[in-house]
């Protein structure tokens, strides 16, 4: 089964990608923008509202803003919401072994 589906039978669910040009890890967000911030995701709590999230996605695909636009499974905590697998808060936030794998400040 893939990502988006498995996601997408989980009670809510946001859209990630990769941004084209940096990189980076993004969220889109109510607005319809792309943001590195989980808490701005716009989040779909059923089926067919993230099909519709996922739709809007993949033609910000098509335009070349994302690559890979996939639906993923959140949870509310007290702090806020966060991603719901390890995968998924590893590949937002970077390596879990330390700083000493991360990319060093830019001058």
């Amino acid at each position: 089964m893939s990502r988006s589906r498995k996601a997408a039978e989980t009670a809510s669910t946001v859209v990630t990608a990769n941004d084209l040009r940096s990189g980076a890890v993004v969220f889109r967000t109510p607005e319809g923008r792309w943001d590195g911030d989980v808490a701005t995701a716009s989040v779909a709590a059923t089926t067919e509202s993230a099909a519709t999230l996922l739709a809007a996605a993949l033609a910000d695909a098509a335009a070349g803003v994302v690559v890979e636009p996939v639906l993923v499974a959140i949870e509310s905590h007290a702090d806020g919401m966060r991603l719901a697998t390890l995968r998924e808060r590893i590949r937002a936030c970077g390596p879990s072994v330390g700083s000493s794998l991360a990319a060093p400040p830019r001058a």
